[in-house]
């Protein structure tokens, strides 16, 4: 089926999260998972949201296709003890309802220290006004941020450096180009170091190949995702 097929039967109920390892390449064991959202429909595979955004676009439901992940991933990881990251965007940065929303989580979840929230570097560099009202937010409620898709410009690397922010990562296309490309290697290396006194961490996405596990381990890269440990999955293993 076709995701133009259930446009007339979408529904957020059949958007849950599937969730992916972050792995820390010190031990090879995994340090906290993205749980990402799949609209799952009559069994056919899971829909990207790429495949169905349009849809909640159409129905005014960013905000509670936000709050469904959270919850349904809330619920999951309540009792068990490794840390977890949700995708908020600008709009839900934007939305005092969310704000809301997360404050009433936080209150009766057993650790929020647990959990991050990612956005992505494009949204937070353009609205940094934004951002500071959210950053503020998260940290009184002990929520980690996360800034996803960081290119490397030093301009921004140094921007993003900055910020109240637990960890980067790096873009997937970078990783695909960084054996040939000999000055993004000397940045990111030199990017896992400040970020360590930072104590910000470094993670490298779209992890393929054990050539690309060799480079990252190389430059003192320490956490990374990607196809090479695990496609997201249903379930958390």
């Amino acid at each position: 089926m076709k995701v133009s097929q259930v446009t007339e039967s979408f529904n957020l109920d059949n958007v849950v999260p599937f969730f992916q390892p972050i792995m820390d390449l010190s031990n090879n064991q995994v340090w906290r998972y993205e749980c990402l959202a799949r609209l799952i429909t009559f069994g056919e595979r899971p829909f990207i949201p790429s495949e169905f955004l349009y849809l909640v676009d159409r129905q005014e439901s960013q905000s509670q296709l936000t709050e469904t992940i959270f919850n349904r991933s809330a619920q999951y990881f309540r009792e068990r003890d490794i840390p977890w990251n949700i995708n908020v965007s600008l709009a839900d940065m934007q939305d005092e309802s969310i704000h809301r929303f997360l404050s009433d989580q936080v209150q009766n979840y057993p650790n929020p220290r647990r959990v991050a929230l990612e956005v992505t570097a494009q949204n937070v560099l353009a609205d940094t006004e934004t951002f500071d009202v959210f950053s503020h937010l998260c940290k009184k409620l002990r929520l980690s941020l996360f800034v996803d898709n960081v290119e490397l410009e030093q301009d921004s690397i140094e921007r993003l450096l900055a910020l109240p922010i637990s960890a980067l990562k790096m873009s997937g296309p970078m990783l695909a180009s960084l054996a040939q490309d000999r000055l993004a290697q000397s940045i990111v290396k030199t990017l896992s170091e400040q970020g360590e006194r930072k104590n910000i961490a470094l993670v490298a996405q779209h992890l393929e190949s054990e050539e690309q596990l060799a480079l990252l381990k190389q430059l003192n890269v320490r956490y990374a995702q990607g196809f090479f440990f695990s496609q997201p999955k249903a379930q958390a293993h």
